[in-house]
C-alpha cells in the first residue's frame, strides 16, 4: 500500500506498517488520537483519518506526470 500525498509517494508498506507511520508522525492530530485504536482494526477509520491528513491511500504507485 502507498501512502500518496500531492501525488508523490510519502510512504510504502503493509496497511500495518502504514499505521504505525501515521501514529508516529502524526501523532499531535485530532483524529490520530480519536481513532488511535481503530486504525488497525476498521479500514474506513483509517481511510477517514487519512483524507483528513490530506492523504491518499492507494494499492497502485502514482504513474509520474512527466515521464
Amino acid at each position: 500500500m502507498y501512502l500518496i500525498r500531492n501525488g508523490k509517494v510519502e510512504f510504502s508498506g503493509t496497511k500495518h506498517a502504514i499505521v504505525e507511520y501515521i501514529k508516529e508522525s502524526y501523532e499531535d492530530d485530532y483524529y490520530v488520537q480519536e481513532y488511535w485504536d481503530q486504525l488497525e482494526k476498521d479500514l474506513n477509520r483509517l481511510k477517514f483519518v487519512v483524507s483528513g491528513l490530506n492523504l491518499k491511500l492507494t494499492e497502485r504507485k502514482p504513474r509520474r506526470k512527466n515521464a
